[in-house]
């Protein structure tokens, strides 16, 4: 048991970063899109944009073995939830105003 945590956080914080970018990119498409005039392009290249970072940054990850993508995996799927939980509670409260 000679192995460091470190590297393990790291791991978790670089899903943490890759969720941020997917989950957040998507967030600002979707708040931009009634702004925007061609909006079935707006929304396919946030889509190919937003996977292809996130996949290369599995692919960085995934030299480091399995248990490494499965941590990468919880930081992005622990900003989803984190995302999720923050818009349905603004959307409980009702429109501001």
């Amino acid at each position: 048991m000679n192995e460091s945590i470190y590297p393990s956080i790291g791991v978790m914080l670089w899903g943490i970063v890759l969720g941020l970018v997917y989950f957040g990119g998507l967030w600002i498409t979707v708040s931009r899109l009634p702004k925007v005039k061609r909006q079935a392009l707006w929304m396919l290249s946030s889509f190919i944009l937003r996977n292809i970072l996130v996949a290369a940054g599995f692919y960085a990850v995934i030299r480091l073995g399995w248990q490494s993508v499965l941590l990468c995996l919880a930081g992005l799927l622990g900003v989803r939830l984190a995302m999720t939980r923050r818009i349905n509670k603004s959307l409980e409260k009702g429109p501001v105003g």
